[in-house]
């Protein structure tokens, strides 16, 4: 189990999340018995008001549903989450529902994410039909809409008849409604053109300022990652591996995984030349975890020691922590030609709330 204490700031985060985990039960109909599949095992991590926590992995290795336990659409198996004062994981059905009202989420397809049958004016209300705030906050709409770039065409319109970049925005702009403090960004712009993503990105950060709000955001995109987030979590097959400041994470990878995450960025700056290739093969089913290290079958630099070591989270330099014994073992160079850094030995954070 991985834990890590996100901010070292004495402030009260406005999420605190400490041994998040997932098992999910799986029958075959081809084979007795179940199976289990792990997906996500021990996260821990804090993100104090205003500032943005990055989650960054592959596909499947538990990025989402981790977003989604935190927010509880996916009830967790065990672990703790506070956010924005509300002790997530006790809440009853009332709680849940005023708990809406400080957290939503904006998801990967808009277009599947809102009713083709409903015009848009109607999809941005309806969560203040739910939490009865229609009458209170309907006036907010006019204002809102044209902050996150949408015209009275647009509110009349149906989602089908709009652009990608123009849906995610009306995503946005029904998220915002409700005036939330924290907001889960499930890969909210992978979906779009590159241009428009970047329009998005700005908005999305110009939002952050305004309203002081608290994002966790969550991407395979390193560079888009880099370009939103103060604070980086590098997950693999349901972990956190790495942890630290956006500059020291990209700066300094550290893990195998992020160095081969961070190399396969297209770039054009030929200090990311010396990074490791990317990965080879596939990540290990989250039914079958291997023995030791889970990142022994793909990692370039193993010795006989990952076999049998299974890697916690340490503190190597300030604001930055790895899962990953070799980096304990001898000094690791930084990326771009800056001093290499002494890893210290010792525990990370432990996550506490």
């Amino acid at each position: 189990m991985n834990e890590v204490t996100a901010s070292p700031s004495a402030e009260e985060p406005s999420v605190c999340v400490k041994g998040l985990t997932k098992t999910f039960e799986r029958r075959s109909l081809f084979a007795r018995g179940k199976t289990f599949v792990y997906a996500v095992r021990g996260v821990s991590f804090t993100i104090p008001k205003g500032k943005t926590l990055g989650l960054m992995g592959e596909s499947g290795c538990g990025k989402t549903t981790t977003g989604l336990l935190v927010l509880r659409l996916v009830e967790p198996t065990s672990g703790d989450a506070s956010v924005c004062g509300h002790q997530v994981m006790s809440l009853d059905k009332a709680g849940l529902k005023r708990f809406r009202r400080d957290a939503q989420i904006i998801l990967q397809n808009p277009k599947e994410a809102l009713d083709l049958r409903r015009k848009v004016r109607s999809s941005i209300l309806e969560p203040l039909v739910v939490h009865g705030l229609l009458e209170q906050r309907r006036g907010l709409l006019p204002e809102l809409a044209r902050r996150v770039g949408l015209q009275g065409q647009h509110l009349s319109a149906f989602p089908n008849a709009l652009s990608g970049g123009a849906q995610q925005r009306v995503c946005i702009c029904r998220a915002l409604i409700l005036e939330p403090n924290f907001l889960v960004l499930d890969e909210p712009t992978s979906a779009l053109d590159v241009s428009v993503q970047a329009r998005v990105l700005e908005l999305l950060v110009s939002l952050q300022k305004e309203r002081d709000l608290t994002y966790l955001f969550i991407s395979h995109d390193a560079s888009v990652l880099r370009y939103i987030c103060d604070w980086i979590g590098v997950m693999y097959l349901g972990e956190i591996v790495e942890y630290g400041r956006v500059d020291k994470v990209f700066g300094n990878p550290l893990h195998p995984y992020t160095r081969a995450l961070c190399g396969s960025v297209l770039t054009t700056e030929r200090t990311l030349d010396r990074l490791t290739p990317p990965l080879l093969g596939s990540p290990p089913s989250p039914s079958h975890l291997p023995e030791g290290c889970a990142f022994r079958g793909r990692c370039k630099e193993k010795n006989e020691d990952c076999r049998g070591y299974v890697p916690k989270l340490v503190e190597v330099e300030p604001e930055h922590s790895v899962a990953c014994h070799l980096r304990l073992e001898k000094p690791v160079g930084s990326i771009g030609g800056a001093a290499s850094t002494t890893p210290k030995t010792g525990e990370g954070g432990d996550g506490g709330c």
